[in-house]
């Protein structure tokens, strides 16, 4: 009864002791024949004082107790609420916050946990995705030759791009998982963005023979970030053209709705395969349909681009083709 939790019910029940005490000691003077009557209301009152006092003190230890098993299972991993315990008092306040607590824990856990998973797999993926053009730009320079300099040089340059690519995506998509893209966003309008986005691609829709099918009004405009928002684009248009078959028809269509501005883009290729289409926004996934020098970012890079700028993307299977739709909310 001497803890620091309950020193100051035992000090309270003390001083009641004390009061009834005196009381019954300055009756028995003034009344000596109450004597014993009050000697009995003396040691009734004692004894509830006593009672009350132990009472309220186990129920302190056993509140306390109950927080302290669930900060125990909290540290452990395991977040359990009590019902018993949710009597609308201070002790249940505290348990409710405790509780709160340790599903932001537990949650920031699992987080952790999540975060630690993907930096693993993605420096594997990182690693694999560099070893192939050093090691052929390795390989190139051990069996260059007066004869061949030409043709190595002109592989190196190659290789040497694809690189800086690579690396390039690498940086972009490591912001993208830190959320640290710039935020700082500006009315733009929206044909002149697309055409930014489509102008690196022309060489692609030309050696396709890609029809392109422009449907955007030149009023149209969006809030964004210009240059990440290209960024994204590009890889859209890319992925697009990668898909469309030769001489085939890509349409771009753009309209308002009282909530958002959306951008669709179809092309005419094969329909994606049901096992892929859950996986298409994962970083390194490439599908059964991707090509050969495909790194399996450019999807992941746009979507954390358009998601960090207040849109959203999505890719589905049409009657005649895959479209892209890209939804910016007002």
């Amino acid at each position: 009864m001497t803890k620091p939790e309950v020193r100051s019910i035992t000090e309270l029940a003390g001083v009641l002791a004390l009061i009834l005490t005196l009381t019954c000691g300055a009756l028995a003077w003034l009344s000596p024949n109450l004597g014993l009557g009050l000697f009995g209301v003396w040691l009734l009152g004692a004894s509830a004082i006593a009672f009350f006092s132990w009472r309220w003190c186990r129920m302190i230890r056993q509140r306390l107790a109950a927080i302290e098993d669930q900060l125990r299972s909290a540290r452990l991993g395991q977040a359990a609420y009590q019902m018993t315990l949710n009597d609308e008092g201070a002790f249940s306040t505290l348990h409710n916050e405790l509780f709160h607590y340790a599903r932001q824990t537990e949650a920031l856990r699992e987080d952790l946990q999540r975060d630690r998973d993907q930096l693993t797999v993605a420096i594997t993926d990182i690693a694999h995705q560099l070893r192939t053009p050093i090691a052929t730009a390795t390989n190139l320079s051990e069996l260059l030759t007066s004869a061949n300099a030409a043709a190595t040089r002109e592989e190196l340059l190659v290789q040497n791009h694809r690189l800086a690519q690579l690396v390039e995506q690498l940086i972009l998509l490591a912001k993208v998982d830190t959320h640290t893209l710039s935020q700082r966003r500006t009315p733009v309008s929206l044909d002149t963005l697309l055409r930014a986005s489509l102008a690196p691609l022309l060489p692609v829709v030309a050696d396709r023979h890609v029809t392109m099918k422009w449907q955007v009004a030149p009023d149209l405009t969006v809030n964004v970030n210009q240059r990440l928002m290209q960024e994204a684009l590009i890889n859209l248009f890319k992925n697009t053209f990668e898909h469309a078959p030769a001489d085939s028809l890509v349409t771009v269509t753009a309209a308002a709705t009282a909530i958002s501005t959306i951008v669709t883009i179809t092309n005419e290729g094969p329909a994606i395969p049901e096992a892929d289409l859950p996986h298409l926004f994962e970083r390194f996934y490439r599908g059964s349909q991707s090509a050969p020098n495909n790194l399996g970012v450019g999807l992941a890079i746009a979507q954390g681009i358009i998601a960090a700028g207040d849109g959203r993307l999505t890719v589905g299977n049409e009657a005649n083709g895959v479209s892209m739709r890209v939804e910016w909310f007002h």
